[in-house]
């Protein structure tokens, strides 16, 4: 607690082999003065924190180029099927990802879904390499609705051998993005293409070890299946068409939900827009392709500008039968293209959307696409080109989206919007929903982007991502960085999704500066074995389902089958297998977290328990306090030889190995399992601990009840340890995933008043 909390709880009797595990709980009495449900706007007005992070908020509304006033912030999957495999039933991989931004005032008729490029994710649309706003803030700014699509196999939807092929033989390497993405330099193995030497819109220098370039290729590495082939340009052929035919249902079932949208998609990700336009006609009313699609009757593209089959009318039954011819190129620095010959065909389920192909001038795709907007009009199409050189904007390359311009890219987009989909249309009406907030500032960005050399070039290793929310009024001088459990992502501080709130909503609504993480490997931080080591198994139904069929507060039945057990699981992804590796990232990205954003408390959950203790031992002085859900194990397991974590901690008497510190075994007692504990003789202290407030919370039917043992390990090692036991505060029936629980606002009321009367 506070300094001037007296310890109620004096330290275990080293005379007794028992340690009385009930001594170290907070009882629903000692903890009353807290309230269970959350203190008040005006109970925190009243706080002595107040005055100090009150002064926080003028600092946090400085960046107004940011500040968006939402309806609804939440996120979806679409598209969950299960699969059986040999070791149980798991989410097939064909899963898409939705992250969404409503609004308070919503100005435009049709929200517009936005897809991202080849290897990407939905990253490319959220942030920039220099931390500015990306599009998803001015579109949000602008009165739209805006849907952030992480395609399968990309970011959130977890890429896995069991259910896609091998990992891709190489990783995204620095210099196969520099000079390309970027502009050149002497970094880049790529050499110039005619156009790319007017490319100055890039927001730094691109060379490999730059910042900007580390930001760029750390959300990069996505794929959906991997196809073996004789060559890379191979198995991109045979991939493509079942990459795109799942691209088709899922945006279809994407629209089918949220209604009539504009669809903007970016480079390999454009086929993505006609392909869901062709299953969903009347739903798509604009697609706008960023230097994206390809040529007609390039490559796989063997049914026009689609790798998979299309309505024609008159109708065709294979590709064969569409005949073309080749158009010499128009201008200096366009091939030559090919159309349909004469008489052509007419694309039947295309007819009357508004398409626009949108070109930069430095791009490796400049200076246009005039052979994609001659095919869709050839075949009836409503087709554009819209090159930004006509519209005074220079010296922007393929990544226009987060250049150091990009706000005046978005402008004639907008305006071609205006001009040609929004024409005699109904703005919808208000929308209210628990997760609405009112942000200062938001953003995203990476840590722990260490570089490794490749025999093919220089890959990143171990990033971690990292998005960020600050509340347009800041009432906490500490923020909180919220850090997901085992197999998880941060989806799981988020709440259940479709707009309800989580505990990330709730932090941001009581005024904390909230941080959402991550950890190497999971969700939006990439996985490969050239930089991760080899994958654990794909997680299974079987796993997940013990722990919610224990609960009492699942909303659902809890089983295989429950549509929230579905949205769950689809976000599970597979974890290194090597734990000392983990943990060593953990610690260092946790460590560069905090020299980036300054004290902050650390809340962990389940098995990503240790990333608190890591982080503390090597940030003591910027950890303000550590809020462990159901974290970690017992203490000395076999996961944890240095007591609660798998590599080194500070100890005082210093130690080298951990065979140096001396245990005893404590047997089971009162329904608890046995653990080990330091022997009495030879007790070293957690040095970067001390003086730490820290709460081990746990609640009432989850089966995770190692959080007498972690409390009494932490005091007898000289920390300041509360074992929070929430059914000694009155809440009762949550399981192992209780920040998605029906209760989960009260079981916030409780972490957050612990906060409140425990940081100083």
């Amino acid at each position: 607690m506070s300094e001037k909390t007296p310890n109620r709880f004096p330290p275990p009797d080293q005379n007794s082999e028992n340690v009385n595990r009930e001594q170290n709980s907070l009882t629903r009495r000692e903890f009353t003065a807290l309230g269970v449900a959350g203190m008040s706007a005006g109970a925190l007005a009243t706080n002595p924190l107040y005055g100090a992070a009150r002064s926080l908020a003028g600092r946090a509304a400085s960046n107004q180029n940011s500040a968006l006033d939402l309806a609804e912030w939440s996120y979806f999957w679409v598209g969950v099927e299960r699969a059986e495999l040999a070791r149980g039933t798991v989410v097939n991989g064909k899963q898409m990802y939705v992250e969404y931004m409503i609004p308070a005032a919503v100005k435009h008729p049709y929200p517009i879904v936005l897809v991202h490029g080849g290897g990407g994710q939905g990253t490319d649309w959220m942030g920039t390499p220099d931390g500015r706003p990306g599009w998803v803030t001015y579109l949000v700014q602008e009165g739209y609705a805006v849907y952030v699509v992480d395609r399968p196999g990309h970011g959130r939807p977890p890429f896995h051998p069991d259910l896609h092929g091998p990992f891709p033989a190489q990783a995204p390497t620095l210099e196969g993005f520099s000079g390309r993405f970027t502009p050149p330099n002497p970094t880049s193995a790529n050499a110039p293409l005619p156009f790319q030497h007017l490319h100055n819109q890039w927001p730094g220098t691109g060379e490999v070890g730059s910042s900007d370039l580390d930001q760029l290729v750390a959300s990069q590495g996505g794929s959906y299946v991997t196809v073996s082939a004789p060559s890379p340009a191979a198995a991109q052929a045979a991939s493509q068409p079942i990459a795109h035919e799942v691209w088709r249902d899922r945006g279809a079932m994407l629209l089918d939900k949220i209604g009539p949208a504009i669809i903007v998609t970016h480079s390999a990700g454009g086929p993505f827009g006609w392909l869901v336009a062709e299953s969903r006609p009347n739903l798509v009313k604009g697609i706008i392709a960023i230097e994206g699609g390809g040529q007609p009757f390039a490559g796989a593209n063997v049914w026009g500008m689609s790798t998979i089959p299309v309505a024609y009318d008159p109708p065709v039954l294979h590709s064969s039968e569409l005949k073309t011819v080749t158009v010499p190129s128009p201008e200096k620095g366009v091939a030559d293209y090919k159309i349909q010959a004469e008489p052509p065909r007419r694309l039947l389920n295309l007819q009357g959307i508004p398409i626009v192909m949108v070109t930069s001038e430095g791009s490796f795709a400049s200076p246009g696409n005039p052979g994609a907007v001659a095919f869709f009009k050839q075949a009836g199409c409503n087709a554009q080109e819209l090159r930004l050189v006509d519209h005074g904007i220079h010296g922007n390359g393929h990544m226009m989206m987060v250049e150091k311009n990009n706000r005046q890219v978005l402008q004639p987009i907008l305006d071609w919007i205006a001009n040609n989909v929004e024409k005699n249309t109904v703005i919808p009406g208000p929308r209210l929903s628990e997760s609405s907030l009112k942000l200062a500032d938001q953003n995203i960005f990476w840590v722990g982007t260490e570089h490794k050399k490749m025999p093919y070039g220089t890959i990143l290793a171990g990033q971690m991502y990292v998005q960020y929310l600050t509340p347009a009024q800041v009432r906490h001088p500490n923020p909180v960085v919220l850090v997901h459990g085992g197999t998880g992502q941060m989806l799981h501080y988020m709440g259940e999704g479709d707009g309800q709130a989580g505990w990330a909503h709730y932090y941001v609504q009581a005024g904390y500066r909230v941080y959402l993480v991550d950890r190497p490997g999971h969700g939006r931080a990439p996985y490969h074995p050239d930089a991760l080591g080899p994958i654990g198994s794909q997680p299974t139904y079987d796993v997940i389902v013990p722990d919610l069929l224990r609960s009492h507060r699942w909303a659902g039945s809890g089983q295989i089958g429950d549509p929230s057990v579905d949205q769950l699981v689809a976000s599970q992804n597979a974890a290194p297998q090597d734990n000392v590796m983990a943990h060593r990232l953990w610690a260092s990205g946790g460590a560069q977290l905090l020299d980036k954003i300054g004290p902050a408390i650390v809340q962990v959950h389940s098995a990503g328990g240790p990333f608190g203790w890591l982080v503390a031992n090597e940030r003591p002085h910027l950890v303000k306090a550590i809020v462990n859900v159901e974290g970690g194990g017992a203490p000395f397991s076999p996961q944890t030889p240095w007591g609660l974590t798998d590599i080194p901690l500070v100890f005082d008497p210093p130690i080298s190995d951990p065979s140096q510190l001396a245990t005893r075994d404590v047997p089971a007692s009162a329904g608890l399992p046995a653990y080990k504990f330091q022997a009495d003789n030879s007790v070293h202290k957690l040095r970067n601990l001390e003086g730490i407030p820290i709460a081990f919370v746990t609640s009432e039917s989850s089966g995770h009840m190692q959080g007498p043992e972690v409390v009494a390990f932490l005091k007898q090692a000289g920390c300041k340890a509360d074992d929070v036991q929430l059914k000694n505060l009155g809440v009762s029936g949550n399981g192992h995933f209780m920040m998605l629980e029906t209760n989960r606002k009260q079981v916030f009321g409780v972490i957050q008043n612990w906060i409140e009367h425990s940081v100083t």
